[in-house]
C-alpha cells in the first residue's frame, strides 16, 4: 500500500475540507452519516433540520446544542474522537464525520490488485 499517497490525500482534505462540504453530493453523505451516527448513539437528528444550516458554524452549533442536552458518553465512541475537551465539541464532530466520508469515497474509488 503506498502510504506517502494517503498521507498527500489526509493533507489534501484538511486544508481544502470545509470546501468539501460546498459540494452538494458530499455535503449529503455527512449530513447522513451524522445521523447515523447519531442515531447509534441514541439521538435522533432530522435531515430536512440539518439541511437548514447553511453554514459549518451554524451545524457545529447546532450539534454542540444537541449534545448538550443528550449528552452520550458514547458518541465520541462512535464518531471516533477522543475524550479529550474540545473548545468546539460540534465542529470537531463534523471534521471527523466528513473525514470518514472522504476516506469512503476515496478509497471505493481505489482499484485494489
Amino acid at each position: 500500500m503506498n502510504y506517502s499517497k494517503n498521507g498527500a490525500e489526509l493533507k489534501k482534505f484538511e486544508s481544502k475540507w470545509t470546501s468539501f462540504l460546498d459540494a452538494d453530493d458530499f455535503r449529503s453523505q455527512t449530513l447522513a452519516q451524522i445521523i447515523k451516527d447519531f442515531w447509534l448513539a441514541g439521538i435522533n437528528l432530522n435531515l430536512e433540520d440539518l439541511q437548514k444550516f447553511k453554514t459549518l458554524d451554524a451545524l457545529a452549533e447546532s450539534l454542540n446544542c444537541t449534545i448538550k442536552c443528550n449528552p452520550r458518553p458514547q458518541l465520541l465512541y462512535i464518531v471516533d474522537l477522543n475524550e479529550k475537551k474540545y473548545e468546539n465539541l460540534g465542529l470537531a464532530i463534523v471534521h471527523r464525520i466528513a473525514f470518514k466520508v472522504f476516506l469512503r469515497k476515496h478509497f471505493t474509488s481505489q482499484t485494489f490488485r
